[in-house]
């Protein structure tokens, strides 16, 4: 069953209720071989940044709802992270969360001539964002037309 696009979502329903009583958003789960070791990565973030000691908590709790599901035939190795402080933007929800940061994002074509910004980001709304750039232009782009996006320290 390891690999399936099915086993992510169950888990995600597995454990994204206990992540959340915990304090913890879900961000990510990635299901990986790399040299015959399967493992299961999740990672968490939280208000003011997770600490060791919030991923050993979450791994805790989520490796005994794993272990009762019996989800996995085969060995397999949990691994409870944090994003990190340049950790990718994939979702509409994470630019709202993360105002007032730094980011850089690439656009799938150029806006004035470019295709790189680095700015704040000064809002999102009606699924754009409104990006503050050096010199203090705002510049509105779409959520479609972002082919990637990082915070920025």
């Amino acid at each position: 069953m390891f690999g399936q696009d099915g086993v992510i979502e169950t888990i995600k329903n597995l454990v994204e209720p206990t992540l959340e009583a915990l304090g913890y958003d879900l961000l990510e789960i990635k299901l990986v071989v790399t040299h015959g070791r399967r493992t299961l990565r999740i990672f968490i973030d939280k208000p003011g940044g997770v600490t060791v000691e919030d991923c050993a908590h979450a791994s805790r709790a989520i490796g005994s709802i794993l272990d009762e599901e019996g989800l996995f035939d085969e060995r397999y190795y949990l691994e409870i992270s944090s994003p990190g402080a340049e950790r990718p933007l994939r979702e509409p929800h994470e630019f709202e969360h993360f105002k007032g940061r730094k980011v850089f994002v690439r656009l799938k074509r150029p806006m004035l001539g470019k295709v790189e910004f680095r700015g704040l980001i000064d809002d999102f709304v009606d699924n754009s964002l409104h990006l503050k750039v050096e010199g203090g232009d705002i510049l509105i782009i779409g959520f479609e037309d972002i082919a990637a996006a990082r915070l920025s320290l």
